[in-house]
């Protein structure tokens, strides 16, 4: 079963003692678990999640997990597992109905240990342009992701958390120069 391959993968590595700031960060967004809930009922996806992805770590920030892969925020991925991995290398999406019919994945090691048919990874990006990581979901079933309103929906999703990401840095800046003592 898929969910029990990706369950023992997650169990195998250490996790996190500690609250990255990026999932805090992401957490305080009150839009994102509406945005996974609809992400889920529109392309009927198990898992849906936001996930921090830098060169060398990949976090969960914020999930949605119908198939109990037991995957929570704050988890790590080794990122070269992921597909994520690709998304930040390029900056471009990934939208995947069947792996199994897709020339480019359908041999890809990331879906055969994942045990994954249908996947889709946005990425996020940060107000100055830095890549933050992805909006991203899988199921091991087929699903219909790669139609107009469907691509159309996960990108302007993307896009929402990106600028809400803005928000968040911004207040946390403003945050900071509030706490600052002042001078004499």
């Amino acid at each position: 079963m898929v969910g029990f391959a990706f369950h023992n993968l997650i169990r195998s590595q250490a996790l996190a003692t500690a609250i990255p700031s990026c999932v805090e960060e992401v957490q305080a967004i009150r839009a994102v678990p509406d945005i996974l809930q609809t992400l889920a009922d529109l392309t009927g996806l198990g898992f849906i999640c936001v996930a921090h992805v830098t060169a060398t770590e990949w976090t969960a920030c914020a999930v949605l997990d119908r198939l109990n892969f037991g995957l929570k925020p704050g988890d790590p991925l080794d990122v070269t597992t992921t597909l994520c991995e690709d998304v930040r290398d390029t900056g471009m999406a990934i939208v995947i109905d069947c792996v199994e019919d897709s020339v480019v994945y359908k041999a890809h090691p990331t879906p055969l240990m994942y045990g994954f048919q249908s996947y889709f990874s946005m990425p996020l990006f940060r107000p100055c342009g830095a890549y933050f990581g992805t909006l991203c979901g899988i199921d091991p079933a087929p699903a219909a992701l790669s139609n107009k309103t469907t691509v159309t929906t996960m990108r302007l999703f993307a896009e929402l958390i990106s600028k809400q990401l803005m928000t968040q840095e911004r207040a946390s800046a403003a945050d900071a120069a509030g706490a600052a003592p002042s001078g004499p």
